[in-house]
């Protein structure tokens, strides 16, 4: 039978081109956010 955790001297393998392409996606969604924030802004002020 398998555990469902991995035991403590086991650690989970992570793969680095997701983490890598993880991180691009929500420095992307951020970016993306500001600058919707930034043209509401600026239509509503100008």
């Amino acid at each position: 039978m398998r555990l469902a955790m991995p035991a403590g001297r086991e650690q989970p393998q992570r793969d680095p081109e997701l983490k890598r392409k993880a991180w691009l996606a929500v420095f992307l969604v951020s970016g993306l956010f500001w600058l919707v924030v930034a043209l509401v802004a600026w239509h509503y002020w100008s």
